[in-house]
């Protein structure tokens, strides 16, 4: 049995944002939760319009609230975080009370799958968004960097603080470049679009995907099919460049995907950017970038990718 509604009341006042926000818990269900907002001028914009963070926000906490509804008693240990969340805005609201709608896709040992949308009070769809959290035990959080400079991303960050990846040796790094060039061309999937290495490093990667004639759209461009599946690749190598790439004793999953692209019609050869910007435990955040040979931005996205000791049978 997951907790309560009056647990989960307690958890929705314990958090100070929330509270200021004004939600209140309007129903709950194990593995689903409704959430009201009631219209507050200060969660507006102008001219009695709610604010976009605000209807965002709605969703979040729907979604948290359900996701700890599956968890059980015997919880208050844990800590939850939204990992992540991608909001579709659909229609704006004003003056008016919303609602935030959860149901709980899948439970995991610790990460927690959602959909959640949010509604006025006559049904109206405002927003839905994918969420993402995750429940782990709370932990002391890492001393900050001793060098400000430290947290200036040119790569992965590793001088440690919040949010830092351990680096391995450099024998390692070197390791797993040569086999990201030994399995350059062999992945089937991969191969069909053209994708070739350019370059590798700690938490880095670079590739090629030419606008060839299997990546391509109805249009003659780029299908946006082909360009996520180049985010969620070279997010996920990425990531595995901060650890030990083909070691069998380890298995890397995507948890997130995430897509945006910047121009109508791509239909220029591209290379495609992935940076590991950290993460924590065993979750790696990457984020992309698509850019034409011509070092045109067409395309943009980001990846949550999980590496765990594979389990001994």
């Amino acid at each position: 049995m997951g907790e309560p509604a009056a647990t989960l009341e307690r958890r929705l006042q314990s958090s100070p944002f929330w509270r200021r926000v004004g939600f209140r818990l309007d129903s709950a269900g194990e593995g689903t939760v409704r959430v009201r907002l009631p219209y507050h001028e200060g969660n507006t914009t102008a001219a009695r319009a709610l604010h976009g963070g605000a209807i965002a926000a709605t969703l979040d906490a729907a979604a948290m609230l359900a996701s700890w509804s599956t968890i059980g008693a015997g919880t208050a240990s844990l800590l939850g975080r939204t990992l992540a969340c991608d909001v579709s805005y659909l229609a704006g609201a004003l003056g008016e009370d919303i609602f935030g709608e959860a149901e709980v896709l899948r439970r995991g040992r610790e990460i927690v799958y959602s959909h959640v949308r949010a509604v006025n009070g006559d049904g109206k769809l405002l927003a839905a968004a994918n969420h993402i959290a995750q429940m782990v035990p709370a932990e002391t959080p890492p001393m900050a960097p001793t060098d400000p400079a430290a947290s200036d991303w040119a790569g992965a960050r590793t001088s440690g603080g919040l949010g830092a990846l351990p680096q391995p040796d450099t024998a390692c790094v070197e390791r797993n470049v040569e086999i990201l060039r030994e399995m350059d061309g062999r992945m089937p999937y991969m191969a069909q679009l053209g994708w070739r290495l350019r370059s590798g490093s700690f938490g880095e990667v670079q590739f090629d995907l030419p606008c060839a004639s299997h990546a391509r759209d109805e249009a003659d461009g780029i299908a946006g099919g082909a360009l996520l599946s180049a985010v969620d690749h070279a997010g996920s190598l990425a990531a595995w460049m901060t650890s030990e790439l083909g070691n069998r004793e380890l298995f890397g999953s995507t948890v997130n995907t995430k897509l945006q692209t910047l121009a109508p019609l791509i239909c220029r050869d591209c290379t495609v950017r992935a940076r590991a910007a950290g993460g924590t435990g065993n979750l790696i955040h990457s984020e992309v970038s698509v850019v034409t040979t011509a070092g045109e931005p067409v395309a943009g996205g980001s990846t949550v990718y999980r590496i765990v000791e594979r389990p001994r049978r």
